[in-house]
């Protein structure tokens, strides 16, 4: 019996942190209490649910015997009123922190889609003869989508009714990108919608129908696409949404109006820390609307007189082909900075074009007209993923006045062409964004994290620092070397990473570990930002590739405000470490020999014959001659070789090996090590090295 408890409680102790992979339902009509089922893995007893949901959250006990840490439900109890609207929801174990999925809250009754229901077959209901019935009351129905899936549903309406049909799925934390088409009796296709300018990707189609009868209405993706996410929110009834908007943000600490299809409401942005909000239209049953928020003092146009700077210019270019001018007074030699909010925001259909021109209208710079994968003439389809364009300007010697003008690439115009310009001086300076979205750090072992860079101007060395570590984790890495200066002054971005590694007695409760990064020129003034958090990220399976047409991203969750959300885990069965033997100066750079070490916690436990190499922002990076040692296998060297190109400078860099453990694969990381490369001799340079560095 002894024996047996040992080994429960080894077993409980190696145990994954908890994931979430599924939801059921995905979604409940607001102030009705509901049975939740979380889906993943290492779900079992004590884990609890974390959400911003104002409810309880009460275990029932599992449902399916034997599968206790793959599924947990809960009775979910209203604490206070529900809003229409996506709620973050994690769960929180012993052992760790889930990633995050998004809850939905709407106003509807709530149904299924038959071919949805736990146990059904597919493809129920993929034609009009097929057709799932639906009532004609309003209603929010939970589907599927899955490749080539069409869903098709069957309305009764009557003559001169009207009906908005909505799907929610991207502002649902799904990756479905969906279409909606409707048919009439006959099959004749009466209305079609994809990427509804207020709701990004989302589809939504308002009609009045001529006749009575029954009608058909088909939901599918896209690009019939498969998905992890693949679930989406279909909403159907006669109800107020809003069409448009302005402004689409306003600034921090105050309370901004807004208008939502001609009826005007506050925004409290008096609490808000993060870098949005939502807002919507009075007891609404669509999803609210994002809603930026700012630092900057806020304009509304006309803006007649000249900038004063910092600001923030709310703009709309209301009719095709209209240019929006701002007049500002600019000192020689000083640099500038123009960031367009539109696009992105979701709420604008505005691809942006900044240009300035001196007081005799001679075009001095611009963004936004850049090269694209198509003819301006197809920016309209071509554009669904395209950002939004920023400035960086240094008044030439001579002009003391400029204008900066908005338009739209394509010359369009409208209600849905609204804008945020954002005008500022400007030097050397950069954006910091942790792109880990949570860390389970694990006991006596080493978690990596990882940042992104935007250089806006500052090519200098930097530093990444955690601000409030807790006690017993210790940081290492972090340093991100210097870069070539581009004549063109482009935006560069680039990779930091920062591990952290816990002592083996560490404790600490669940919390946020927030970053700054600083600039360490020591010749230049320091500057000094926070890092921004991912929230989360759900996978879009699709073209990534920068410049693809229709290139897919990772839905994220900066909306949130977080950090880093961080926890401690479970020892891993294994450590993993990297040490630099020899440094060696070759003819046209340097090699370094370094030494990998596992160090396991059972004998029996097999490790790799190689590890993964880590070494961002290093030019003409290569890992060469990896080999185990023949005497103990725990342990191996492979070296790392510059070249001519590589900067002189302060890199990291770790290793990460992946152990078979109860049939999974575990990733293991070794704490980062400072790697400095020496500058070589004038004589060794090369006179057209490449300044282009790794990634």
């Amino acid at each position: 019996m002894r024996l047996l408890s040992s080994l429960c409680l080894a077993t409980a102790l190696l145990a994954a942190p908890p994931a979430i992979t599924e939801l059921q339902p995905r979604g409940a009509q607001k102030g009705r209490p509901f049975e939740l089922t979380i889906v993943g893995q290492s779900l079992g007893e004590g884990a609890t649910v974390v959400s911003s949901l104002p409810a309880t959250f009460t275990p029932l006990g599992s449902t399916k015997p034997g599968m206790e840490s793959r599924y947990a439900t809960f009775l979910v109890e209203p604490t206070g009123e529900w809003a229409v609207g996506v709620y973050p929801l994690r769960v929180k174990a012993s052992n760790g922190l889930s990633n995050i999925v998004l809850f939905n809250v709407g106003a509807f009754p709530e149904l299924t889609e038959e071919e949805s229901r736990p146990g059904a077959l597919p493809r129920q209901n993929d034609s009009l003869e097929k057709a799932q019935t639906l009532p004609s009351t309003p209603l929010t129905l939970n589907g599927t989508l899955m490749g080539p899936d069409r869903d098709v549903f069957r309305l009764q309406v009557k003559a001169g009714e009207r009906r908005v049909f909505e799907v929610d799925a991207r502002r649902a934390g799904s990756a479905v990108d969906p279409v909606i088409r409707v048919y009439d009796a006959a099959g004749k296709q009466v209305a079609r919608s994809e990427d509804d300018p207020m709701i990004g990707l989302d589809a939504r189609l308002d009609m009045t129908f001529p006749k009575e009868g029954f009608y058909y209405v088909e939901i599918h993706d896209a690009r019939f696409s498969t998905q992890a996410q693949s679930y989406y929110r279909f909403k159907t009834g006669a109800y107020a949404y809003a069409a448009d908007i302005f402004p689409l943000g306003g600034r921090r600490g105050e309370t901004a109006s807004v208008t939502l299809s001609n009826v005007t409401v506050k925004a409290d942005l008096a609490s808000v820390k993060a870098p949005q909000t939502f807002v919507n239209l009075p007891d609404s049953p669509s999803l609210p609307l994002p809603f930026a928020v700012g630092d900057y003092p806020e304009l509304r146009e006309p803006v007649t007189a000249p900038l004063t700077l910092p600001v923030t210019i709310n703009g709309r270019l209301a009719k095709a082909a209209e240019v929006d001018k701002y007049t500002l007074s600019v000192e020689p030699g000083q640099e500038y900075l123009f960031e367009l909010q539109a696009r992105e925001l979701g709420t604008s259909k505005l691809t942006g074009l900044i240009t300035v021109y001196d007081e005799a209208g001679k075009k001095l710079s611009s963004a936004g007209d850049g090269p694209l994968p198509v003819d301006v003439a197809a920016v309209q389809a071509s554009s669904r993923t395209l950002g939004d364009p920023f400035l960086q300007f240094k008044a030439p010697e001579g002009v003391r006045k400029i204008t900066v003008a908005v338009e739209d690439l394509a010359l369009r115009g409208g209600a849905h062409y609204a804008y945020r310009l954002h005008v500022s001086r400007s030097g050397a300076d950069f954006q910091a964004q942790v792109t880990t979205p949570f860390v389970n750090i694990p006991a006596g072992g080493t978690a990596l994290v990882n940042f992104n860079i935007g250089r806006r101007g500052y090519t200098g060395p930097l530093r990444i620092e955690p601000i409030n570590l807790p006690a017993g984790i210790q940081a290492a890495g972090g340093d991100i070397p210097h870069e070539i200066p581009d004549p063109n002054n482009r935006a560069n971005s680039r990779r930091g990473m920062i591990t952290l590694t816990a002592a083996p007695n560490a404790q600490f409760a669940a919390g946020e570990i927030g970053f700054r990064v600083v600039s360490t020129d020591p010749k230049m003034p320091r500057v000094e930002r926070v890092a921004t958090g991912l929230g989360y990220s759900i996978a879009v399976n699709g073209a990534t590739a920068q410049g693809v047409v229709d290139r897919q991203r990772a839905l994220t969750g900066q909306w949130l405000g977080y950090q880093l959300p961080a926890a401690l885990t479970d020892a891993a069965p294994a450590s993993l470490s990297l040490q630099l033997e020899k440094a060696t100066k070759k003819a046209a750079g340097y090699e370094y020999l370094f030494r990998w070490r596992w160090t396991t916690r059972d004998r029996m436990q097999a490790v790799p014959e190689n590890v993964v190499v880590d070494l961002p922002n290093f030019i003409d990076f290569r890992a060469i001659e990896m080999e185990v040692d023949k005497k103990d296998r725990t342990s191996g060297t492979f070296l790392v070789t510059s070249t001519r190109n590589t900067l002189p400078a302060l890199y990291n860099i770790g290793i990460m090996g992946r152990l078979m453990t109860g049939g999974q694969t575990q990733e293991i990381y070794s704490p980062l090590l400072p790697l400095a490369v020496a500058e070589l001799d004038p004589e060794e340079k090369s006179n057209d090295a490449n300044p282009t560095p790794a990634r």
